[in-house]
């Protein structure tokens, strides 16, 4: 791979550096206890790390395919579409630019306002946190800045649609997401690709949550057959910040997942949602961490996901709460449940209490089929067996449903599942 050019003095100072932390990492091995369910050893990273993407003056001349793949797209604060390396277009309500928002391009955003992105570009995710992280920061291109200014609220949700259709591609995803104190909004990470021989999707978000801000953060991964996706988001919550996020796996054949909420000052919360399906061979491995510094921080943690076919999930959880974080709440709960007897799921949760005061923590996971008798009930009422136990698979993730407050991405939620169940019944 050769270096990609950047504008600003403090990017060429982190791109060499992160090159060199390249260089010198070795990739993630299942020896070390982070890495040890996922295997990586097979993965090349002989990939071309720049691929044209093209540019559009509107969204008529954004392929079809894209367009499709962004699904049912309600009203929008904005909208920016990536196609590989570049951003194809990008589109904001004026009404917004003119109370200060910034939303576009990263690399135009550190071009033309250095001061806004300099203070937390790679503040949260190190570039040296593993060989891909370097990786990212020495070859990533385009990307999202969304800066949201002290006492803003924006109604309407903005959203990036990454797109990657280049065979043996590397791709480097990025969000980074500062909202100011007592600002609210709502942002939207959607990624997508046809089947592809092979690709490399390297991603990183990184959100600043200020002071009584209010951020939702939903990241829908679609991605075809062939792609790998490593992803870390990491999240700061300030004083009475208020976080809420969705992470969605159903597509990639290799998916990893990095969720990190740091609560770092008191009185902030977190909720973590996750949804996932999977199916054929799909490895899908997500972990998170809920981190409580501040003192009267909450967190709690919800995900479930179905396997079918021969697909594995891995689930690994930590909450940790820090000496002096004091009257803490967090809960962490992993369900799985396995439509076939060759699919597999592990959930491995964790507690790291450091303080000596009271805290309400737990944890909770399960692994299992479909219940025999909720399929027996369901039957000896007439439903037939595969009605059934598509009612059962739905009901399974209704808790999660139900706590999507985004109309529209819980009902296409609703028919993502409906279409991996119609998938299994062929």
């Amino acid at each position: 791979m050769a270096a990609v050019p950047s504008s600003a003095p403090f990017l060429e100072r982190l791109r060499r550096q992160a090159f060199e932390e390249f260089d010198a990492l070795p990739i993630p091995s299942q020896e070390t206890e982070e890495w040890r369910y996922t295997d990586l050893e097979d993965l090349g990273l002989d990939l071309r790390p720049f691929v044209e993407g093209g540019r559009a003056e509107n969204l008529d001349q954004v392929p079809e395919e894209i367009l499709g793949a962004a699904g049912q797209v309600g009203e929008r604060a904005g909208l920016q579409i990536q196609r590989n390396s570049e951003v194809m277009i990008t589109h904001l309500d004026p009404a917004l630019r003119d109370r200060g928002v910034w939303f576009g391009d990263l690399d135009r955003a550190i071009a033309e306002r250095p001061d806004l992105v300099e203070p937390y570009l790679h503040a949260l995710v190190r570039t040296d946190r593993s060989k891909f992280t370097a990786l990212h920061a020495a070859f990533r291109t385009a990307g999202t800045f969304l800066y949201v200014p002290p006492g803003v609220e924006i109604e309407l949700p903005l959203q990036t649609m990454t797109w990657i259709d280049a065979e043996d591609s590397a791709v480097f995803p990025r969000t980074l997401l500062v909202a100011g104190e007592n600002a609210e909004v709502t942002f939207i990470d959607r990624y997508g690709s046809p089947p592809l021989g092979r690709a490399l999707s390297d991603a990183i978000v990184e959100i600043h949550a200020g002071q009584g801000s209010r951020v939702r953060y939903v990241a829908l991964q679609e991605f075809g057959e062939g792609v790998t996706h490593l992803a870390v988001q990491r999240a700061r919550v300030g004083k009475d910040a208020a976080l809420k996020t969705l992470g969605v796996a159903f597509g990639a054949s290799l998916a990893r997942a990095e969720v990190e909420a740091l609560l770092a000052e008191d009185g902030g919360s977190s909720e973590m949602l996750g949804v996932y399906f999977g199916d054929a061979e799909q490895h899908i491995d997500h972990r998170s961490i809920q981190d409580h510094v501040g003192s009267r921080t909450s967190s709690d943690l919800l995900y479930k996901g179905a396997m079918r076919d021969r697909s594995n999930a891995i689930y690994t959880g930590t909450v940790i709460i820090e000496k002096g974080a004091h009257s803490c709440n967090a809960y962490q709960t992993n369900r799985n449940i396995l439509l076939s007897e060759h699919a597999r799921a592990q959930s491995v949760p964790n507690l790291e209490i450091l303080s000596n005061d009271p805290t309400r923590c737990g944890h909770a996971a399960s692994v299992g089929p479909v219940s025999d008798d909720e399929l027996f009930y369901l039957m000896s009422r007439g439903i037939p067996e595969k009605e059934a136990q598509r009612l059962i698979v739905f009901g399974f993730f209704a808790e999660v449903l139900d706590r999507v407050d985004i109309a529209e991405i819980r009902e296409g939620l609703e028919q993502a599942i409906e279409n991996e169940i119609a998938r299994g019944d062929r």
